[in-house]
């Protein structure tokens, strides 16, 4: 008897558990809805506003934003991310904005931080790990610690086998104004090559790309998983044109002024390129392609027209600032519903 009273305990507490274990499945979010519920946070709004104007001079207002956010809940994967992703763009274009140079270590010792701390939180999202890559690799360089430039070099490698449509840019711009005959110049030329196979098609002719038949298409509206990298969208509405800029940019340095401007002539395939900010910059380099293979090459030049965009302080804009244009288009766009439908920050997994 008291075996069997034993026996129904045990049954009805489990029966209990059951059900609590029931109503809290029912009740838990997930981790993919903690993630995108915070999507349309004030602050995140701040951060893409300011980011599509190309505002660099309010980017430690942003920053100050999400630091706060950060500090009311450091589990907040999307304050987290655009620490570093502020901290990016303050390197990337800060001296433009007024920056003072001795401001940078602690900037990028901060974006390493952050992008550690949200690639541990998050590790499906390999854009992070680029990033994380190119953080270690410019703290190395300041701090002249080979263990580190390795440590983060292979990250960056890493992150190219994840998902190569996106992270070869993210790794190879670092690059693009290194020596043209060192190894790491060589390396992220090729990889420029190399994502127009990954992106548009496996045969490439280099002497003469004629590639616009790919490029020439909007997909805003498709769920394309890793080449999404490759198109135009609405968190980078120039990204093929910011894209070929770079490029030519990196062969021009290199002598080839005839294959630059092929490049260059590129980026009038996109879709969206007559609504591009730097419409005219890109117009001027092919026209002045010969004289720049000079110019480039010059540290003492400046000016958008006399450096490569990478070292312009318009480097993150050429991309992702929205002109006049633009902020049109997207005017009543759901981009909180783009991210969470295209799982932007790869929750579930990076899709193929």
């Amino acid at each position: 008897m008291k075996k069997s009273i034993l026996v129904i305990t045990c049954f009805a507490i489990a029966g209990t558990l059951s059900i609590l274990s029931c109503r809290k499945s029912k009740t838990e979010k997930s981790a993919f809805d903690k993630v995108y519920e915070r999507v349309n946070d004030p602050q995140n709004r701040y951060f893409w506003e300011q980011f599509h104007n190309g505002s660099v001079e309010n980017v430690k207002t942003v920053i100050s934003k999400l630091e706060q956010q950060y500090r009311e809940d450091s589990t907040n994967l999307i304050a987290t991310a655009h620490l570093g992703f502020a901290r990016f763009w303050l390197l990337s274009e800060g001296l433009r904005g007024g920056i003072p140079p001795q401001e940078i270590p602690g900037h990028v010792a901060d974006a390493r931080k952050y992008f550690a701390k949200a690639y541990e939180m998050n590790p499906n999202d390999k854009r992070l790990l680029g990033f994380l890559a190119d953080a270690e690799m410019a703290l190395a360089s300041i701090t002249q610690s080979d263990e580190l430039q390795q440590q983060g070099y292979a990250k960056g490698l890493e992150s190219i086998t994840a998902w190569p449509q996106f992270n070869k840019f993210t790794i190879g711009v670092t690059f693009s104004g290194f020596p043209t005959q060192s190894p790491p110049f060589q390396q992220a030329l090729e990889w420029q090559w190399t994502t127009l196979e990954d992106c548009y098609t496996a045969s490439v002719d280099r002497a003469n790309p004629a590639i616009q038949e790919f490029i020439n298409k909007d997909l805003s509206g498709h769920n394309l998983g890793k080449k999404r990298a490759c198109y135009n969208s609405w968190i980078a509405p120039h990204n093929i044109e910011g894209y070929f800029l770079n490029m030519g940019d990196m062969i021009v340095r290199t002598g080839d002024h005839a294959t630059a401007k092929k490049i260059y002539a590129l980026a009038k395939a996109s879709p969206n390129y007559n609504s591009w900010a730097f419409k005219e910059v890109l117009e001027k380099r092919i026209e002045n392609a010969e004289r720049n293979t000079t110019v480039f090459l010059d540290q003492t030049q400046q000016g958008i027209d006399n450096v490569i965009i990478a070292s312009s302080g318009y480097n993150c804009s050429s991309c992702h600032k929205m002109s006049a244009a633009d902020q049109d288009r997207f005017k009543n766009y759901d981009w909180a519903g783009y991210f969470r439908t295209r799982d932007i920050y790869s929750v579930n997994g990076l899709k193929p």
